[in-house]
């Protein structure tokens, strides 16, 4: 081949001719000698169709030891190229293309195999072949019946006006057969015209290989090719025709000579029913034999043909478009059933009935409902190469019909080819039409669209399978039919694993428990069922937590078949959240104890007072006297510690949400970054500064001196006290107010934080100290409210003169009784008086200024 490859480009490029086609492996099934042409394999390079090419190389040795050079023949290539060029019948081999040069002849035609090929793989029991033996010669018969009809039929239509043609060349080696094996005549080397007086049959006849004289009439092999001028092309063509025939059923038997009659024992196989007009093709008068014409004609009229079912099949499919609904239905019956027997060859199926019927589905009267099962179940046997060409593209088309038969014939179907479809092709052309089905009028296209998906699902987008088809279900769930609502719940547990891992989280629990309420008991069975086949899909506390809350309820249904599912489910479920359970830790540490040690060793100081005051918010159902007893405690435990008097804007009672400290006094400490302590009844925050204020939700107020701050802290008191007295510690008490942080610092070991979301600022480094000197005391500042700054910024330390004039005006005038010791009348008297004795304070101050 590869010689032959070469010999060809090298013959084209010095003619500057370009060769159109590829050059494959040689066609086997003809015998040496018996024809002048080299039968390969081929295909289109522009399109890449599969060709047969017969090629005629003129430069190579004769045919035959004694032939004639090729170069004699090259004559009978280039007529039986000319021929083939200006023919055009359905039985004839069909011309596609062709490369003419001085050595060389290229004809591209149709793929074909030779007869003789084709007849010896069905002999020795090839693809051709059935299973069966009885079905096998049935078949046969009925496919060499069809064969007659179609080579009888081109050779009268080669010899009647206006061609009138001189066949001249029925051999067996000169009939070809497609893949759909349909027959094909060729040889058409000879093929010369009633009235042509140059033509090749006259001079050139008995040139021809393959022993065309001996099949040849009895005038032709008495007075050669010339006593055919001027004579009807029919009556010598039908005697190459008979001895065709002979040959097809008898393969292995001589071509017999006759000096009388026929008899039916000379006839060999020959069917019974054609022996009367066999006899009558080889009478040895040739005006009084019967012509092609005449053959094609009575043929028709006998069982021969009518009560052959594939030439009926063929008829059939020639005409189906024409032919009635009930003419079409009958044709699909027998086309099943000779499928289904196996009477029909595959390669027929697949490469003749298949594309007839794919035309015919393009229609919009045809009967697709009928017609595409039968399509699938032929399209089985289609290569998987060819298959989404042949198949699967007019299949595809068929989902924007809007004919209910066909979406139904097509869901229905949908198993026989849904592995084969791509992604993109679901994508993009199934599923916008397929959607149309769930809204549908007729239950039952609802229901086969439900039943469709599944098949569908692996190819679908993550945003069809986890949005588009989750919407669309979520509606099907309220569908008007049971048995509708029903298959979305099964669907559901099918489609489980396939779902990402949010949409499991969101959609199987609540999907699931809607289907355990619905009112049908297989639907709510369906569930459970669906459940227990998703439960991979749920981790343990998502068990525990939210699929068996969801379904326990359905152990008291109703129906008892409900009731034993739930208990299987149940005890499933609880089977698995016990083998996660034991898995788990014995304990596990909170959150307090997750905290860092470090932090619980920098709570020192006030940041532990603060911590005290944030545990009190959670403790507000004991009594007044324990509470005060329990600050004071407190109180007189950060007195202990250094000089921190803001403390007490830090410090939340009752409803303050949110505790802002104050800046550190001492320079040496930096200022805390603003942490946030658990409310116990107040939804809204405290506002900062409004110190032991219950749900104190004002805007804040910034005082521009002291009395402006002692003017709010008064204030403050006013609406404090509106809650009562029992629970507020007295801000000009001696023993319970915060002048007892003036004491002088003693070390002691600071308690840690009563509540570990208390965040307490770290604790300072030790700075060098002085001698130790009676500090002079300093009153109760007011809190002034700052803004929050990051932890790590230092404090400026204040100056002597603001030192010396905030607590010049704090010295208490007279000594003040202590609360805890009064009775509540008197209480309510000591602070009405001292909140006067403010009053005054205020003022005096105010006109000061």
């Amino acid at each position: 081949m590869n010689y032959l490859k070469s010999i060809t480009t090298s013959v084209l490029n010095s003619t500057g001719v370009s060769f159109p086609f590829s050059i494959g492996e040689r066609i086997p099934g003809l015998e040496a000698g018996s024809t002048i042409w080299d039968i390969r394999e081929g295909v289109k390079k522009d399109d890449g169709t599969p060709l047969t090419l017969f090629i005629f190389d003129s430069t190579l040795g004769p045919l035959q030891p004694g032939n004639k050079d090729r170069r004699t023949l090259f004559q009978l290539a280039k007529n039986s190229l000319k021929k083939l060029r200006t023919i055009r019948h359905p039985d004839v081999l069909k011309y596609i293309d062709s490369v003419e040069t001085e050595t060389h002849i290229y004809i591209a035609t149709e793929q074909v195999r030779p007869l003789q090929g084709v007849l010896r793989d069905w002999e020795r029991g090839g693809a051709l072949a059935s299973t069966s033996a009885v079905k096998n010669k049935e078949g046969k018969e009925a496919w060499l019946g069809w064969g007659i009809k179609s080579i009888s039929t081109a050779l009268a239509f080669l010899n009647s006006p206006p061609l009138s043609q001189h066949h001249a060349y029925l051999l067996p080696s000169t009939v070809f057969i497609t893949p759909a094996m349909e027959w094909r005549l060729a040889g058409f080397e000879l093929l010369t015209g009633r009235d042509d007086a140059s033509g090749v049959l006259w001079g050139l006849g008995g040139l021809a290989p393959g022993g065309v004289g001996d099949y040849s009439s009895p005038e032709v092999q008495k007075g050669g090719w010339g006593v055919l001028r001027d004579t009807d092309p029919a009556q010598e063509d039908i005697y190459l025709l008979a001895m065709f025939m002979f040959h097809l059923y008898n393969p292995e038997k001589p071509i017999p000579k006759f000096s009388g009659p026929p008899t039916p024992a000379s006839a060999g196989s020959l069917p019974k029913s054609l022996f009367p007009l066999w006899k009558r093709m080889l009478n040895p008068n040739a005006r009084t034999r019967l012509s092609t014409i005449n053959f094609v004609a009575e043929a028709q009229s006998t069982s021969f043909w009518t009560g052959n079912p594939l030439v009926s099949l063929v008829e059939g499919l020639d005409g189906f478009e024409l032919r009635s609904d009930g003419e079409k239905q009958q044709l699909l019956r027998i086309i099943k059933d000779a499928a289904d027997e196996g009477t029909l060859p595959e390669p027929f199926l697949v490469h003749r009935v298949l594309p007839s019927l794919l035309h015919s589905l393009s229609l919009p009267d045809a009967p697709s409902a009928l017609m595409l099962p039968l399509v699938l179940a032929i399209g089985k046997t289609v290569p998987p190469a060819t298959y989404p060409k042949v198949v699967l593209e007019p299949v595809v088309k068929l989902y924007a019909s809007p004919d209910r038969g066909t979406r139904m014939a097509l869901l229905e179907g949908l198993n026989e080819y849904a592995d084969k479809l791509d992604s993109r092709t679901v994508n993009e052309r199934v599923w916008p039409n397929l959607i149309t089905g769930f809204a549908d009028t007729v239950p039952v296209i609802r229901e086969a669209t439900i039943k469709a998906v599944y098949p569908l699902s692996s190819k679908l987008s993550d945003r069809i399978l986890n949005n588009d088809l989750l919407r669309l279900l979520a509606k099907m769930q309220q569908d008007v039919e049971p048995s509708i609502r029903t298959n979305t719940c099964i669907l559901l547990g099918r489609l489980a694993p396939s779902l990402n891992s949010n949409t499991k989280k969101k959609v199987l629990v609540p999907a699931f428990a809607r289907s355990l309420k619905d009112t049908f008991v297989h639907t709510r069975v369906a569930a459970l069922m669906s459940l227990m086949a998703s439960i991979d899909c749920f981790d343990t506390e998502d068990l525990a937590a939210r699929v068996l809350p969801n379904m326990t309820f359905a152990l008291v249904d109703k129906e008892k078949m409900v009731r034993d599912q739930a208990f299987k489910a149940v005890g499933i479920f609880l089977k698995r959240v016990e083998e996660g359970a034991s898995q788990m830790p014995e304990t596990q540490l909170s959150d307090e104890a997750r905290a860092p040690a470090a932090l619980a060793g920098a709570a020192a100081g006030a940041a532990g007072s603060l911590a005290g005051w944030a545990f009190s918010t959670l403790s507000q159902q004991i009594s007044s006297r324990d509470a005060n007893s329990s600050l004071t405690a407190a109180s007189s435990n950060i007195g202990e510690l250094p000089n921190f008097q803001a403390a007490r804007a830090a410090a939340a009672a009752g409803g303050a949400s949110e505790t802002k400290p104050s800046p550190e006094r001492t320079p040496s400490y930096e200022r805390p970054a603003p942490s946030k302590v658990s409310s116990f009844g107040a939804p809204k925050p405290a506002r900062a500064g409004a110190g032991m204020k219950l749900g104190g939700a004002t805007k804040a107020h910034k005082p521009t001196d002291l009395a402006d701050a002692l003017a709010a802290d008064f204030e403050d008191d006013e609406v404090a006290n509106a809650w009562g007295n029992d629970d507020l510690i007295n801000v000009n008490a001696d023993d319970d107010d915060w002048t007892a942080f003036e004491e002088a610092p003693v070390e002691v070991a600071a308690p840690p934080p009563a509540q570990s979301y208390y965040v307490s600022p770290p604790a300072p480094k030790p700075s060098p100290k002085p001698a130790p000197a009676k500090p002079e005391p300093v009153a109760p500042l007011a809190p002034k409210p700052v803004k929050a700054v990051p932890a790590a910024a230092k404090s400026p330390p204040p100056s002597e003169s603001a030192r010396s004039s905030i607590s010049e005006p704090a010295k208490p005038s007279t000594p003040q009784p202590n609360l805890s010791s009064l009775s509540k009348e008197e209480k309510d008297k000591e602070m009405a008086r001292r909140r006067e004795e403010r009053k005054a304070r205020i003022a005096a101050m105010k006109g000061k200024k």
